[in-house]
């Protein structure tokens, strides 16, 4: 463990179980790894108040990628490095979103942002909604009047995520998304799609943090499961995927 300074791990379907909480084993493994000088990152989709209290709070864990890379935060100084979607990308891709049927939310300074409107079980299923992303809404989201007005107003949006009821539609919406250069377009599961800017992305963020801290970019490993974690997998000196993640991340690791 000591030739690496970083261990960057996934979350959801990574570190936390299946009742979204980190377990006493995995806290146990980061305070070891804290006291061998080694930097333990949660590396996640979710924005930071979407990231379960026990670790936000633990002073092993200094440094978060958040938001599919869209944001590196120093916890201990209050520096954030950024990369996120201006106002007049983000409000193309709204427009977009909005015009399938799809349950669309945003990443915004550092928050999950929903409409205030209480959605039913038969909603999310419809939109083939995961139970983590369900999880956040209903523990960690900030509930707004007017959703679409915040998001067609937000600028710096660290992410787009859209659930759909349709896969076909998912796929077309996808190769649209991808005609603009300045976006980089994710999948966190089957019926899902993340959109950040280009410079963001897990690999991205984590190369940004191995440079800050001046550690040689090989010296880092990365966890995760699922296709948003490729980059990083890709990125780090070692590269590690669980035993549930998705084929393809296999044959990356």
């Amino acid at each position: 463990m000591k030739k690496h300074s970083i261990v960057a791990s996934d979350l959801d379907g990574t570190l936390l179980n299946n009742s979204s909480q980190v377990s006493c084993e995995n806290i146990e493994a980061i305070h070891a790894m804290h006291k061998l000088g080694v930097y333990f990152v949660p590396s996640t989709g979710r924005s930071f108040h979407e990231i379960p209290m026990l670790l936000r709070d633990d002073d092993s864990v200094r440094f978060f990628i958040c938001s599919n890379g869209a944001v590196v935060l120093d916890k201990l100084e209050g520096k954030r490095i950024l990369n996120c979607i201006p106002n007049s990308i983000g409000r193309e891709i709204l427009d977009l979103l909005t015009s399938y049927e799809a349950e669309v939310n945003i990443r915004h300074n550092g928050h999950l942002i929903i409409d205030s409107d209480l959605k039913s079980k038969q909603y999310y299923d419809y939109h083939n909604v995961v139970d983590a992303h369900i999880d956040c809404i209903n523990h960690y989201s900030n509930r707004v009047d007017d959703f679409i007005k915040y998001a067609y107003n937000a600028d710096n949006v660290e992410v787009f995520t859209a659930f759909f009821h349709s896969y076909s539609d998912k796929m077309y919406c996808k190769k649209q998304l991808e005609r603009n250069p300045e976006l980089r377009i994710v999948e966190a599961c089957e019926y899902n799609l993340e959109i950040v800017n280009v410079n963001a992305g897990k690999g991205n963020a984590l190369y940004a943090l191995a440079d800050m801290l001046k550690i040689d970019r090989t010296k880092t490993i990365s966890i995760g499961d699922s296709d948003n974690d490729s980059s990083i997998i890709q990125a780090a000196g070692l590269g590690l995927a669980v035993s549930n993640a998705c084929s393809s991340l296999k044959e990356l690791a």
